[in-house]
């Protein structure tokens, strides 16, 4: 059915950001791709994850963390799928750090500074790319340096725009951005997926009170809750939307 209507959809007025929106709506309902009975449930999954995360206390390799609050029935906008589970992302994440409050001297050339204003629907601007010189980026990365695979989300300014580090791009964090590294048991392309939402992003947006300008806590992105499918059905779904957005 979307896919028979997918021209129409986009070529309407807005059409292309309204299909955009309904195809990432479906796929974190669990409604774009089917469901496969034979895949372990996202129950078992949580438990590895939370099995990957007590090694790593173990090693002293991460601190301990403290625990979550129960998911509450208010939390679930939606009735998930057979083999689903809710998750919070602290629950996912084996790091998650602000960015420094403070604002870079930028450089002409130096080493890649990764700000709210240089990525864009999961990609890099390479026209909007920012630099600071060496003594900056290691200041910046003195609590945790971002690896390629870590998620970057744009807490403030752009609400909502994030990317995954690519392979072979050494960055530090400008500001009002922050970082999750995510656990090996996830797919962390449909993480990104999931927090590109405009559901989450409203939910989230509707803690903030006061007239400034809009922006996410880091404490609210930390008990965010999403829905989790089974790791396979992640990685379908990834697949899906971006053979959707392909075409």
């Amino acid at each position: 059915m979307l896919l028979s209507n997918l021209n129409l959809l986009a070529t309407a007025p807005g059409g292309v950001a309204r299909l955009r929106e309904l195809i990432l709506t479906l796929a974190v309902q669990g409604k774009l791709v089917p469901q496969d009975p034979a895949d372990e449930p996202a129950s078992v999954l949580l438990q590895k994850i939370r099995a990957e995360k007590d090694r790593l206390i173990a090693e002293g390799k991460i601190k301990k963390d403290k625990p979550l609050a129960a998911i509450a029935e208010e939390e679930k906008p939606f009735e998930l799928p057979v083999g689903w589970e809710w998750g919070r992302l602290e629950q996912l994440s084996i790091a998650i750090v602000d960015c420094p409050h403070s604002t870079p001297k930028f450089v002409e050339s130096g080493r890649l500074c990764l700000d709210t204003n240089s990525f864009k629907q999961g990609v890099l601007l390479p026209h909007k790319l920012r630099f600071v010189d060496e003594s900056t980026f290691v200041e910046r990365n003195a609590r945790l340096a971002p690896q390629p695979g870590d998620l970057v989300f744009a807490r403030e300014g752009s609400v909502g725009e994030s990317i995954l580090i690519p392979d072979g791009v050494d960055a530090c964090l400008g500001q009002r951005v922050m970082l999750f590294r995510f656990s090996t048991q996830v797919s962390k392309e449909f993480v990104r997926l999931a927090i590109s939402s405009t559901s989450f992003l409203d939910a989230l947006l509707a803690m903030h009170k006061g007239i400034g300008a809009k922006h996410v806590n880091v404490g609210d992105m930390r008990n965010a809750v999403i829905p989790l499918p089974p790791l396979p059905e992640q990685s379908r779904i990834v697949t899906r939307v971006t053979a959707l957005r392909r075409l």
